[in-house]
């Protein structure tokens, strides 16, 4: 082995170990994906999804309202105080997408409009290749593809909400 390849295994342990230092990892089988439908007059008019671990109850969907289309994100912890959290995706990063700040409080909620695009972007990444939940110093790894029922229901629910005849 080269010296160059022990530099860069020592390097990849002690980033391994800052990483492990920094996030505590919490177990994918702690985490509860369900839907979220929200029906007025019938139609839906809130669509998205939200997860559950024995610390955080993390919900993001979109609503339609009278300026377009929002996304909200709403966090609460049951035992301590959020200066962090976010869902990142593969590309998205939702405070950004959101323009949104966090300020330290057990419960977070966030509405902005966004662009569609970029919205739906999210969704799909969330859905079909997962994302990471950061909160304080943990991560909560979301496995993509997301379980089929919570994704059709999502679906669904996305698609109604669009109808033309709905509008």
């Amino acid at each position: 082995v080269s010296i160059l390849s022990k530099d860069i295994i020592l390097l990849m342990h002690f980033f391994s170990f800052l990483y492990i230092f920094f996030f505590s990892v919490v177990a994918a089988s702690d985490l509860n994906i369900r839907s979220i439908i929200v029906l007025e007059n019938n139609v839906p008019s809130e669509c998205g999804l939200s997860f559950e671990t024995a610390d955080i109850v993390s919900k993001v969907t979109i609503k339609k309202n009278k300026n377009g289309t929002s996304t909200v994100f709403d966090v609460q912890s049951k035992n301590e105080i959020l200066k962090n959290v976010n869902i990142i995706t593969n590309s998205v990063d939702l405070l950004e997408l959101l323009n949104g700040k966090v300020m330290a409080s057990k419960k977070v909620l966030i509405e902005s409009v966004t662009n569609e695009d970029d919205t739906s972007n999210f969704f799909q990444e969330l859905l079909i290749g997962g994302a990471n939940i950061l909160f304080n110093n943990k991560k909560i790894e979301i496995i993509g593809p997301i379980d089929s029922k919570v994704r059709l229901e999502y679906l669904f629910c996305t698609g109604e909400m669009f109808l033309p005849n709905y509008n």
